[in-house]
């Protein structure tokens, strides 16, 4: 069932724990939504371990986008979020941000902390829209070219 949130956003997206299943449909959004894309291999070995959380978003039955994250203690931290190109903008990413909040604040995670090119306007945005703020940067984080990575972080409270 859709929140009045997701109707009106035009999202009416499911989201569920990564399966082994997934892996096909998350790995052709991932080519195309970073131009130094992870590994199947990485997925792979990551998904096993109690630490890490894989989470997709389903529009449909289509996987419209997914999130990778790690929790250790009371903090968590966002690896990497991708929606597929033409489910952009329609509120997909905003719906994995906040299932991720809840369920931070679930297994008592107290701060969230992840990082962005400062040179993704859309994505810095909706990360200041749910209250993340800048604490840091990374110098020459990106790989591909080198850019920068801004650290952001969101305070969950007790």
């Amino acid at each position: 069932m859709s929140s009045p949130a997701e109707e009106a956003s035009g999202c009416a997206v499911t989201i569920e724990r990564y399966a082994p299943k997934d892996i096909d449909e998350l790995m052709a959004i991932e080519v195309r939504s970073f131009s130094a894309p992870w590994s199947r291999e990485s997925y792979e070995e990551l998904w096993p371990l109690e630490s890490v959380d894989i989470w997709v978003a389903r529009d449909g039955g289509k996987l419209a986008g997914y999130m990778l994250l790690q929790h250790i203690g009371e903090e968590m931290e966002l690896h990497t979020l991708a929606t597929a190109p033409e489910m952009r903008r329609r509120g997909v990413a905003r719906r994995l941000l906040t299932h991720m909040m809840d369920e931070a604040r679930r297994m008592g995670v107290l701060r969230i902390f992840l990082q962005v090119r400062p040179s993704n306007a859309p994505a810095r945005a909706l990360y200041a829209s749910l209250g993340f703020l800048p604490v840091g940067l990374r110098r020459k984080y990106y790989k591909d070219d080198d850019e920068d990575a801004l650290v952001l972080k969101l305070e969950i409270g007790a």
